[in-house]
């Protein structure tokens, strides 16, 4: 809320117009300043790099800093195989540091196409004042790359973008002097890094890994690292890498309990083309016929994951009466629905699986 009780209003996101500044090549005709013009009707409307060995790119420049929020493609009226099938951007300050701000690829299109660029630290915007398109791969193989139009669009308020720019320098003052702790701790400058670390009060890293460092650099404890590790691991630290890494299968043999010796009659026997299902409530799997190699099989298992057993249900469903015994229940957790059946085993097994 603004003085006097108004409502504070957004900054303006527009068109940041823009300069070539650098390139890496160009073919023919196919000059980067016609990216400036939208001519989606003029094949020659575009830049074409001379070759697609990298690197190849385009430098843009602002007319003065901004926040970079969008960038947007054009294209040709047809698909063609020069567009962009992968492509990064990067953006700064300066030519000789910058950001990856998009990592993406273009549609084999004829529709235009807007991607947000990063453009916050910690959530906090940052500006840029040149960005840089780096071709990756073209949608035809071995064809030079082709960019026929691109926009900008953001923040270059004055007023919004100075604030941004002082706190981003003061952001890169703080992570130059991280770099020279790391620095001097890693080649064991105790007494530079002391100093450095007391002179600026800028913490290296989170306490916990300082003392991570400390027990299994400097004392080689690696019992307390294991416990540290733990501790870590009950605080929930870890979670949010957990939750973006892929499940793997972990395989082992389980050897049911025998209650009845160590024969073949308590488990069921070797056999392929089978139907297996799992009840994920009781924990229980069912397992319904198959072929053992020498005869069709219709006998009808279940195996207890909580008590590591098997059950013989039927050593044969065909000569006994089973449709009017066997019901089963089905539930899709996700979907929410329940349905009850009376139905034969084999039927059961089909439709849940």
């Amino acid at each position: 809320m603004a003085a006097g009780g108004a409502v504070a209003v957004a900054p303006e996101c527009r068109l940041l117009p823009y300069a070539l500044h650098k390139w890496s090549s160009f073919s023919s005709t196919y000059l980067p300043e016609n990216i400036l013009v939208d001519k989606p009707n003029d094949q020659s409307s575009r830049w074409s790099s001379e070759s697609n060995y990298p690197p190849q790119y385009l430098v843009l420049k602002l007319e003065r800093p901004a926040i970079v929020q969008n960038i947007t493609f054009g294209k040709y009226e047809k698909t063609h195989v020069c567009n962009l099938k992968k492509f990064k951007v990067f953006g700064g300050m300066n030519e000789e540091n910058m950001t990856e701000l998009l990592s993406s690829g273009l549609k084999n299109d004829y529709n235009k196409e807007t991607f947000t660029l990063k453009h916050k630290i910690d959530e906090q915007m940052f500006p840029c004042r040149f960005i840089k398109i780096v071709p990756l791969l073209s949608w035809g193989p071995s064809f030079n790359f082709s960019i026929w139009y691109v926009e900008l669009s953001g923040i270059d308020d004055p007023d919004v973008v100075q604030p941004c720019l002082n706190w981003y320098s003061k952001y890169r003052e703080q992570e130059a002097i991280r770099l020279c702790l790391k620095h001097f701790r890693q080649h064991n400058y105790t007494e530079a890094f002391e100093s450095l670390q007391k002179k600026t009060k800028i913490a290296l890293e989170h306490p916990m890994l300082t003392d991570l460092h400390d027990k299994l650099v400097l004392k080689g404890d690696f019992d307390a690292c294991e416990e540290l590790i733990e501790k870590a691991v009950n605080d929930g630290l870890f979670n949010q890498y957990i939750s973006q890494q892929e499940y793997k299968p972990r395989w082992s043999q389980i050897i049911p309990k025998s209650t009845k010796g160590d024969g073949e009659d308590n488990r069921p026997g070797m056999r392929g083309g089978h139907q297996m299902v799992i009840d994920v409530q009781t924990e229980t799997v069912y397992l319904f016929g198959g072929w053992d190699g020498t005869q069709d099989l219709a006998d009808f298992w279940a195996y207890s994951v909580k008590e590591n057993q098997w059950t013989c249900i039927s050593r044969d469903t065909e000569k006994e009466d089973w449709p009017p015994l066997c019901r089963a229940e089905l539930q899709d957790s996700q979907a929410s629905w329940r349905r009850a059946a009376t139905v034969p085993p084999s039927t059961v097994c089909a439709a849940i699986l």
